[in-house]
């Protein structure tokens, strides 16, 4: 079942996203205790009192200093940011990545925003993320290395809503 964060999951969250790293970027307390602070959408997916997937997403207005987040306010307006999207291993195939889309898409539209943005890893190369998000209808804006070396680039993607 799909559901609202809550602080007891802390440690379902930190374990999963541990587990997808690199799909996803390390995530410790510090760094998920500002989600808990100001993600406008923080979402779990918990099967048999266990989190086995989540997707922690952003407006425009987030104060995150992440270098991706901070490329697409420059460029885009009245978005929705897909920060990170978990899905554990042994569900993976059952559906959960497309549910917590449609679910976050859903919040967007609530919302007027123009678009949902993500970043998918081009290296170290993240294909299957690449195909999911190509299949549910976004588009390459551009890539991008956030951190100036060319062992981690991002391509930088959008789905308009408008």
């Amino acid at each position: 079942m799909i559901r609202q964060y809550r602080v007891s999951d802390a440690d379902g969250v930190l374990g999963l996203n541990e587990s997808c790293v690199p799909e996803v970027g390390p995530m410790d307390r510090e760094k998920l205790s500002s989600f808990e602070e100001w993600a406008p959408y923080f979402k779990v997916v918990e099967v048999d009192d266990a989190i086995v997937g989540f997707l922690i997403g952003l407006d425009q207005s987030a104060p995150y200093g992440s270098p991706n987040f901070g490329w697409f306010t420059e460029r885009v307006d009245r978005f929705a940011y897909i920060d990170r999207i978990a899905v554990a291993e042994s569900q993976r195939g059952q559906g959960w990545g497309p549910d917590l889309y449609h679910d976050f898409e859903k919040w967007a539209r609530k919302r007027n925003l123009s678009a949902m943005t993500a970043e998918v890893n081009v290296e170290p190369p993240n294909p299957r993320s690449a195909r999911f998000h190509q299949l549910f209808g976004f588009e390459e804006m551009q890539e991008f290395e956030p951190t100036g070396s060319s062992d981690y680039r991002v391509v930088m993607l959008r789905k308009r809503l408008d």
